[in-house]
């Protein structure tokens, strides 16, 4: 899984989006499935005299280590022009090739296109009846194909997300003095009740907050293993969610039990509007709340006077 500007992808979801802008773009577009035999390519535009073939990394390379993946992807799939000369001139008759495009996320080193320079020698060497005499190698990654991807996310009921999401993460909890500390002085706070201290209550508060701090975390550590892609929405939206916790309780005069209330109300249904979030079971999202409050309260985002 990686992440991009349109949202996380992994190869299956690129080749579909890319599919789907294919099919809606050219009339003569026909996509190749893999069964029975790999040619090389997910699809071709018979009018155009395009081949298309996908590559999306399974997960997030540095550039060198990207740049080395798509090169032999790219030098794989093209030797598999001459191999398969006989089957592919059966699929596309009389049709000759001038592009063979390889389209992917993002490229990892511009040398990648020295060597589709390199591989159009080679195919041209071939000397293969399908190749025209113009034929290309060309490496497209997705801002040739962002606003086609877009519609078709449209047409599909995706929610679009345009702000950068790319690494957020929700910092697993660490018990410091000064955390410690924080908790145990808000929750003197919290602990006045009609202008009386009470201190049992005041225990009670300091380990349910510290439970609930430390070992809430459980939940999206579980998350994050399990579906990447989701863990990463509800970061994001619980780092945004947190200049809004600063915010209000800077000001707040109320109670800070309401204040409290209040801020788990907001955050559970700020991720009942996520279709994504929404998913997840409502004692879950409830948990993960809980955690993030107690969170804020040992970490200072929520402020409490």
């Amino acid at each position: 899984m990686i992440y991009t500007d349109i949202g996380s992808l992994d190869g299956d979801k690129w080749e579909s989006l890319i599919q789907a802008v294919f099919k809606k773009k050219y009339d003569t577009y026909q996509e190749m499935v893999a069964s029975p035999g790999d040619l090389g390519i997910e699809g071709f535009v018979l009018k155009e005299g395009i081949m298309i073939q996908c590559y999306c990394p399974d997960e997030e390379y540095v550039a060198g280590i990207l740049h080395e993946k798509q090169r032999d992807k790219i030098t794989t799939d093209i030797k598999k022009l001459s191999a398969n000369k006989e089957e592919i001139v059966k699929h596309i008759g009389d049709c000759k090739i001038s592009q063979w495009l390889f389209i992917t996320p993002r490229i990892g080193k511009h040398d990648i296109h020295a060597h589709a320079r390199k591989k159009e020698k080679e195919v041209e060497a071939e000397d293969l009846e399908f190749i025209a005499d113009d034929f290309q190698v060309l490496v497209k990654d997705l801002g040739h194909f962002i606003q086609d991807i877009r519609q078709q996310q449209i047409i599909e009921g995706e929610q679009l997300s345009f702000s950068c999401a790319i690494g957020e993460i929700i910092s697993e909890p660490e018990m410091t003095t000064e955390y410690d500390d924080n908790i145990r002085d808000k929750n003197k706070i919290r602990s006045v009740i009609k202008n009386v201290y009470k201190p049992k209550n005041h225990i009670r508060l300091n380990e349910l907050t510290k439970r609930l701090y430390l070992d809430g975390y459980d939940i999206l550590r579980r998350i994050f293993n399990q579906s990447p892609e989701l863990y990463e929405r509800i970061a994001k939206l619980v780092n945004n969610f947190e200049d809004d916790v600063e915010e209000v309780s800077m000001s707040w005069v109320d109670s800070p039990q309401k204040l409290i209330t209040s801020m788990e109300e907001k955050l559970i249904e700020r991720f009942g509007k996520d279709s994504h979030i929404s998913t997840i079971e409502h004692e879950d999202v409830v948990s993960i709340t809980k955690h993030m409050v107690a969170k804020w309260i040992a970490e200072c985002p929520m402020r409490i006077e």
